[in-house]
């Protein structure tokens, strides 16, 4: 088992490394670098503060998810055991090691499943904002198109509808009638519909602003439009768990899709470090949590 995580761990780390020299090689890395050196601090320090937001409205969702599936906490923990886990997943392989160890922490509260479901349901209810975020950027950027392909936004229309109608009228294995219970309980239940949305919206924006300061930080101009749409697809492919914390492949993500907002590859790759660099210094009070505790030795 150690020597098959062992493994995992050097494959991880293998493919940030890997990346980032293809990334450096391939989109002018020293122009990237020179970006880096003359970035400017208050654009960094503001990047800093959008995230430590992030983090704590994130630990605050947690928990209260936590609290309508049953698994009751401080906030003062929420917080604590937050930023433990976003310092692991920052620093560890795979980015998701973090999310395991908050799970496994609180499973006998209500049972090692319902533990689990409050953290993935507090990641999903992100990522859905996030995607949520890009396909409403996207379609406005196609808007232009929609009145020459009718017939086609039509048919998708009705394709999805379709879809969601089978969804509800087919019976569904066990373990997927029980998420579904989970996500009704912690997502659309009457008290807690109002504050989901309200976090998920300060993290969505928390977010997007904190990257959008980093590409400010080195002479990146991007219009709002734009931002809209190349944030977020970044910050998706980030999410992907097959490096560490997202190194390589965020700027191999940003240096391809940046172009498409008319934003240099280096400099898409410039602010994509800088936003990793600023977010690993972010979660660095996640170490107050885990520091050894010493007591008085007895004379």
């Amino acid at each position: 088992m150690r020597v098959a995580q062992s493994l995992r761990a050097l494959t991880y780390l293998l493919a940030s490394a890997i990346l980032l020299w293809l990334v450096w090689r391939w989109f002018d890395g020293e122009q990237a670098w020179r970006r880096l050196q003359s970035a400017h601090i208050g654009w960094l320090v503001t990047a800093w503060l959008f995230l430590t937001l992030q983090t704590i409205a994130s630990a605050l969702r947690w928990q209260l998810t936590c609290k309508q599936l049953g698994v009751p906490m401080a906030k003062s923990i929420a917080i604590g055991q937050y930023y433990v886990s976003m310092l692991c997943n920052f620093t560890l392989p795979g980015g998701v090691l973090g999310d395991a160890g908050r799970a496994w922490h609180h499973r006998q509260a209500a049972g090692l499943a319902a533990s689990a479901a409050a953290v993935i349901l507090e990641r999903l209810a992100g990522q859905l904002a996030m995607i949520v975020t890009l396909v409403l950027a996207l379609a406005w950027q196609l808007r232009a198109t929609v009145a020459s392909h009718t017939m086609w936004w039509l048919g998708v229309a009705v394709m999805s509808a379709f879809i969601v109608f089978l969804g509800r009228r087919l019976p569904g294995p066990a373990w997927l009638t029980r998420l579904t219970s989970w996500i009704h309980q912690a997502w659309f239940a009457k008290e807690a519909r109002a504050p989901q949305l309200g976090w998920t919206v300060f993290i969505l924006v928390a977010s997007l602003m904190s990257f959008y300061a980093c590409a400010q930080a080195v002479g990146v101009e991007l219009s709002g439009n734009m931002a809209l749409l190349v944030l977020p697809a970044t910050l998706l492919v980030m999410a992907l768990p097959v490096s560490v914390a997202g190194w390589g492949v965020r700027e191999a993500g940003a240096a391809l899709i940046w172009p498409l907002a008319g934003v240099a590859s280096d400099a898409a790759v410039a602010a994509s470090i800088a936003y990793g660099l600023v977010a690993t210094i972010s979660v660095l009070p996640g170490l107050l949590w885990v520091r050894p505790k010493l007591s008085p030795q007895p004379h």
